[in-house]
């Protein structure tokens, strides 16, 4: 029997392809690496301030708990890339919302094998809405953070479902595998780096994206791992 988040074989095919595309479009940004933007003045603005909701403070409370700290501190990345491309890309999204599908992305990552989800995004999406919901935030906060984490492993931007899902789509796979990397001064990758550490992170996430290969081999994650993730992996430019 199907479980939700499993893909068919011509989804699987068709995801495969789409990835294959994207990887294929960054490869001459990911091999140049990055450069410095020559319109750059070297100012690259404080940081960002995370929004002071109590709703905000648990999350950050669970995420620490249950994330290994170099994820917690790629989902910190996330959010600080996400402000990033915000700018760069003229979207409003609500802060609140993108700081907790940022901050709980990855809390189903290497979850055991679950009888009806097949899909770490989509079983983290699900645990998600129900840590907001559960502590009084609105129905509709709860479903656009769980819209923006189940479709964060999507091959390409998700279109249509809000501003947080586009940019935690495309903060996870600029610090995951660089894409979109050579848009934002390095100046402020470098500060993001410095407040969050990546080291050993490319390590640990391409280990728990082969395990999650096999608990759910019919996943996104999966395909995506299967289609070349591990050498887009190797090639992320913030790694070198």
């Amino acid at each position: 029997m199907k479980r939700d988040g499993e893909l068919g074989r011509l989804q699987q095919i068709r995801t495969a392809s789409a990835a294959l595309s994207v990887q294929t479009a960054a490869l001459p940004h990911l091999v140049r690496g990055l450069r410095r933007n020559s319109n750059s003045n070297g100012s690259v603005g404080a940081a960002p301030v995370p929004p002071d909701s109590r709703l905000c403070r648990d999350a950050l409370e669970e995420a620490t708990e249950v994330l290994t700290p170099a994820v917690l501190a790629h989902s910190l990345r996330c959010w600080e890339f996400g402000t990033a491309l915000a700018k760069l890309d003229d979207l409003a999204p609500d802060p609140e919302a993108l700081y907790l599908a940022c901050v709980l992305h990855d809390i189903g990552l290497g979850a055991p094998a679950d009888a009806t989800t097949g899909c770490f995004a989509l079983l983290g999406a699900h645990r998600a809405r129900t840590f907001i919901v559960d502590r009084g935030a609105t129905a509709e906060l709860g479903e656009c953070v769980h819209i923006a984490i189940a479709r964060h492993m999507d091959p390409g931007t998700p279109r249509g479902c809000g501003a947080e899902a586009a940019l935690l789509h495309d903060a996870a796979h600029l610090d995951v595998v660089g894409l979109r990397a050579h848009q934002l001064d390095p100046g402020l990758l470098a500060e993001i780096h410095a407040r969050h550490g990546r080291n050993g992170f490319g390590g640990e996430f391409a280990a728990a994206m082969r395990q999650e290969a096999r608990i759910r081999p019919r996943s996104t994650a999966a395909t995506l791992w299967r289609s070349g993730m591990p050498i887009a992996i190797a090639l992320n430019p913030l790694d070198r």
